[in-house]
């Protein structure tokens, strides 16, 4: 066999490296081209991917990590804690916003006195553990969220049914009388898209078994969840971590149930300011401005969107007046929610960072507002379903 010289070897492995070059370069340009021609995601010559990249960028700015270097830390949780009863609203934001944007070693919920720890209040509770993770996601020691029981059994008994228990670090074996399976739908960190239709499933059955909902009215609170399970899918952290969370409980008592579907994402106004209709909204709020609440209204209106596929205003010439693109179907999202609550009687009620708006059972806007400190770490819609009255207690 003839020897290949040294000179030789050298020519070859560099023709090898230019081929390689080549295929890599014709493999990239076809993913390029896939990519700009994919109108669904990206939009017409890569609009979409701009915006894309734009809001990554941004993630990575908003969940920089913090250094939680203060000392262990005890927030007191009394009485009823929860947004499902108005009269508790106020003060509920109040708690939040001591607690979300938290710089301790060791967060420790003293709920000895809690008479009653409501499904958005555990919902506020549980999510903080994403929310920690995605802040220390590069450091190994993360902070440490602890909670005591209460002086009431049946509130230590919810929170063990609910899964609270799970996320504070409780272990507990104890069997309870007070709540049946089908009534308590567990908190549930989601990391998977593809268990949406089982939660949806969970939900409506509790509807069937504890509401006069017909079937068209199940139908109509069927696309109610819809829209906010294809929110919290999309606005959560799609770039670091997928979860999101669910809780619904059936309260005899007050003759509710009460749904919660929540996520660890950017927020409605942050959505807003890094999707496409930036550019008109900033004309309209300022960015750096205390804002959210008003954003988050803003976002109820049809088409205003936060979404990497919504669409802008468009002028046909100087004598029509702006609309947008024929076969539109995104920024219709919360107004649909809104609607749909209307026709049910259900109130709603949407918290995200700093901002919070809740409705009425008949769509009438009760408050709307924002905090100087996050009242939730992501975005909650909070539902209050009528239950049938024969079964309250």
């Amino acid at each position: 066999m003839k020897k290949i010289s040294s000179k030789k070897k050298q020519y070859l492995k560099k023709q090898q490296v230019r081929r390689k070059k080549k295929e890599y370069r014709k493999s990239s340009s076809i993913r390029a081209k896939r990519l700009r021609d994919n109108s669904l995601l990206f939009g017409l010559n890569g609009t979409m991917l701009r915006f894309h990249t734009e809001r990554t960028e941004f993630r990575k700015k908003f969940y920089r990590s913090k250094t939680y270097t203060h000392a262990s830390r005890t927030i007191e949780i009394t009485g009823e804690f929860g947004i499902e009863d108005s009269d508790n609203r106020d003060s509920f934001l109040k708690k939040a916003s001591e607690i979300i944007d938290f710089e301790n070693r060791e967060l420790i919920f003293d709920i000895s006195g809690c008479t009653r720890m409501w499904p958005s209040a555990v919902t506020l509770l549980c999510s903080l553990e994403q929310w920690v993770e995605l802040s220390t996601w590069n450091r190994k020691i993360k902070p440490k969220l602890a909670s005591t029981k209460s002086l009431d059994d049946k509130v230590n008994s919810y929170l063990h049914h609910c899964g609270f228990d799970n996320y504070v670090g409780i272990k507990s074996n104890e069997k309870d009388g007070y709540y049946n399976d089908c009534e308590v739908l567990k908190i549930r960190r989601e990391t998977n898209q593809s268990n949406v239709e089982e939660r949806e499933d969970e939900i409506l059955d509790m509807l069937k078994l504890f509401t006069d909902f017909d079937k068209d009215q199940r139908e109509i609170f069927h696309s109610v969840i819809l829209e906010i399970f294809l929110n919290v899918s999309e606005h959560g952290v799609s770039g670091f971590d997928n979860g999101w969370w669910v809780l619904a409980q059936y309260h005899a008592s007050h003759g509710i149930i009460s749904v919660n579907i929540a996520d660890n994402g950017i927020g409605i106004k942050n959505s807003l300011f890094t999707g496409p209709q930036q550019h008109v909204i900033s004309k309209i709020y300022n960015f750096k401005s205390k804002n959210d609440g008003k954003l988050i209204k803003y976002a109820t209106t049809p088409q205003v969107s936060g979404a990497l596929t919504a669409v802008v205003k468009e002028k046909k010439n100087m004598l029509s007046r702006s609309r947008y693109p024929l076969g539109s179907k995104r920024g219709n999202g919360l107004d649909r929610i809104k609607t749909g609550c209307r026709r049910l009687g259900v109130e709603l009620s949407i918290l995200s960072h700093y901002g919070y708006l809740f409705y009425d059972s008949t769509g009438n806007e009760v408050d709307c507002g924002t905090m100087n400190n996050r009242v939730f770490a992501g975005t909650l819609y909070h539902l209050n379903v009528p239950a049938k009255k024969e079964l309250a207690q």
